[in-house]
C-alpha cells in the first residue's frame, strides 16, 4: 500500500528545499553522502500520523516532534532550517494534499495543518487520516508510520516497551515471537533458535542444542547489536502493523546475510517502505531480493542546501555494481 505518493520539503532540518517534489514507490532506498538530507526525509514523513506535540505515539511514548527533537539535541528549533523561521512539509496521496507549517517562534512548533486547503485541528485531522487509510478507530491512525532511527538509546527503550505484558501478550498471541525468529534470524546463523521470550525481564532467544544440553536462553544483547536491533524493530513492526516503515541506516551492525533476510521480510509485507543506507551490501542484497516497485533515490545537495535527486531502478543499480562501482563514488558518477 502506498501511503504517500509525493513529498515536498521547505526549510526543514538541513534541507532548505527540494529541487522538485520527491516521488515515492512502494519500496524506496535513499542513498547519498553524509548531510544530504536522507534522515530529514524520514523524519518529515514520520510527522504524518500526528504533528501535534503532547500526543504520544504507540510504543514510542513520545510525540513525533519530541522524538525527532531528542535525536537532535533536545530542542524543537533544530527541526527548522537555520533554527529560525518557518518550515513547510507537504504530502500528496491519492485523495489528500496535506501540508504542515512549523514555526520556530511557537513552543510546540506547529502553526498550521491543512488538508486539501482546509485548516484542521487535532480531532478533524485524526478523523480524516483514519478514514483515508481505513482505520475504524481514530486512535489507530497514530500507528500509521513507524520511524526507526540509528540510535542505541531508542533501541533499548523500544525493547523495554515490547516487554510490557499487554504488548508482549499480543505479540505471542499472533505468533510473531516465533515467526520473526524463523524468517529473519535463523537463516543467518548456525544456531537453532526457536522463539523470542522474556526471562528475568530480559528479551532472550530460546536455543536448542541436543537431548543432553539445554535448551539455553540467550540474551539478545549477547548476540551482537545487529541481531538485537533487527529483532527488536521487527517485533515492534509486527505489533504495530504500520502502513509506512521508515528505517534509518538499516545496515548498522548487520551482516550481509541478516540484511538479506530483513530486506526480504520487509518486501513481503503490505506496507510502504523507506530506508536509508551508506552500504553497498544493501544495494547488492536488493538486487537479489527484487522488491516490488522499488526506487533507489540518489540524493545530492547543493552548496545552498537545495536537495536534488535521481531515481534509479534495481536493474540500473545491478549494472553499476557489476562494474565494481564504489557506492561512495556513486553520486559523483551519476553527475546529478
Amino acid at each position: 500500500m502506498k501511503v504517500i505518493e509525493e513529498l515536498n520539503i521547505e526549510e526543514f532540518r538541513g534541507i532548505r528545499k527540494l529541487a522538485k517534489p520527491l516521488k515515492l514507490a512502494d519500496f524506496n532506498v535513499i542513498i547519498g553522502r553524509n548531510n544530504t538530507g536522507k534522515t530529514a526525509i524520514l523524519e518529515a514523513l514520520y510527522l504524518l500520523p500526528c504533528p501535534w506535540s503532547g500526543i504520544s505515539m504507540p510504543i514510542v511514548e513520545r510525540s513525533t516532534i519530541a522524538l525527532i527533537s531528542r535525536l537532535h539535541g533536545g530542542t524543537a528549533r533544530a527541526l527548522i532550517y537555520g533554527y529560525s523561521g518557518e518550515a513547510r512539509i507537504s504530502f500528496k496521496t491519492s485523495k489528500l494534499n496535506i501540508e504542515f507549517i512549523l514555526n520556530s517562534e511557537r513552543g510546540d512548533l506547529l502553526e498550521k495543518v491543512l488538508i486539501n486547503g482546509e485548516e484542521m485541528n487535532l480531532s478533524s485531522y485524526r478523523q480524516r487520516i483514519a478514514k483515508a487509510y481505513g482505520y475504524e478507530d481514530t486512535n489507530q491512525a497514530f500507528s500509521l508510520a513507524f520511524y526507526i532511527p540509528n540510535d542505541t538509546e531508542v533501541l533499548h527503550e523500544l525493547q523495554q516497551r515490547i516487554l510490557d505484558e499487554p504488548i508482549w501478550n499480543a505479540i505471542i498471541k499472533e505468533g510473531h515471537h516465533r515467526k520473526v525468529v524463523k524468517d529473519i534470524i535463523c537463516p543467518t546463523v548456525y544456531d537453532k533458535f526457536t522463539e523470542a521470550l522474556i526471562e528475568r525481564d530480559r528479551l532472550k532467544l530460546r536455543k536448542e542444542i541436543n537431548d543432553e544440553i539445554g535448551p539455553l536462553y540467550i540474551d539478545v544483547a549477547d548476540l551482537g547489536e545487529g541481531i538485537e536491533r533487527i529483532l527488536t524493530m521487527a517485533l515492534c513492526l509486527e505489533y504495530l502493523k504500520p502502513k509506512l516503515v521508515l528505517w534509518d541506516d538499516i545496515e548498522t551492525a548487520a551482516h550481509p546475510g541478516l540484511l538479506e533476510t530483513t530486506l526480504k521480510w520487509l518486501a513481503n509485507k503490505p506496507w510502504q517502505v523507506l530506508i536509508t543506507t551508506h552500504s553497498i551490501d544493501v544495494l547488492y542484497e536488493l538486487t537479489q531480493v527484487q522488491p516490488r516497485e522499488c526506487n533507489i533515490i540518489a540524493l545530492r545537495k547543493s552548496q545552498d542546501d537545495i536537495v536534488d535527486y535521481r531515481i534509479m531502478t534495481i536493474d540500473e543499480i545491478e549494472e553499476l555494481l557489476d562494474k565494481g562501482l564504489d557506492i561512495r563514488k556513486l553520486i559523483d558518477v551519476l553527475k546529478l
